[in-house]
């Protein structure tokens, strides 16, 4: 068994970083506890965790959450010899820190319902264009078929019109042909 300490830098404050590290430590089987870690310049979370070395080495890996709210950036971690000092793996909250992380919440909350109405109302006018365009489609649609069926009896009556001018002189032809055999016939008697 072994402890890891780990320092996690980046996007990780006030984003619910820690409750996925604890959620993920618990997954791993690991015992230790994570906190922030605000009186630091940099505002770093500190994580302490102990376990076997593969599950540790995973949980390290794990913990490098790149979401929409969360980006780790960097995680310095060292590892020493387990104390087994935890009975679980738990999350270390500050002073008024609840407070303050449910007035951010509710901040989250507020833009997130503002972007949604703005989102509908937005795709309410595009549905009504679309469906504008829709019937105009329609129209059209309608129009070409009808020049469609209009080119085609244009068409008909064209061939057919070609076809009796050319069943007329192939007759013609036929008839030529044939009184030039029968001439030709009477001109090789004797």
């Amino acid at each position: 068994m072994l402890k890891l300490t780990a320092y996690v830098s980046g996007k990780v404050q006030m984003a619910g970083y820690r409750s996925k590290v604890v959620t993920i430590a618990r997954v791993f089987g690991l015992k230790g506890y994570v906190m922030n870690l605000m009186n630091l310049p940099d505002s770093r979370v500190k994580i302490v965790a102990e376990g076997h070395k593969a599950d540790l080495e995973r949980f390290l890996e794990a913990a490098r959450i790149k979401n929409t709210l969360i980006d780790v950036e960097e995680i310095k971690a060292e590892f020493s010899e387990a104390n087994g000092s935890y009975e679980e793996f738990f999350k270390i909250a500050g002073e008024g820190e609840t407070d303050a992380r449910l007035d951010q919440a509710a901040e989250y909350l507020k833009e997130l319902i503002s972007a949604v109405k703005e989102g509908f109302r937005d795709n309410g006018s595009k549905l009504d264009g679309i469906s504008f365009s829709l019937k105009e489609i329609s129209g059209k649609q309608d129009q070409i078929i009808e020049e469609i069926d209009d080119a085609r009896e244009d068409i008909v009556s064209e061939v057919s019109g070609m076809r009796s001018d050319l069943k007329i002189r192939t007759d013609e032809r036929l008839q030529r042909i044939e009184s030039d055999v029968t001439e030709i016939k009477a001109r090789m008697r004797p």
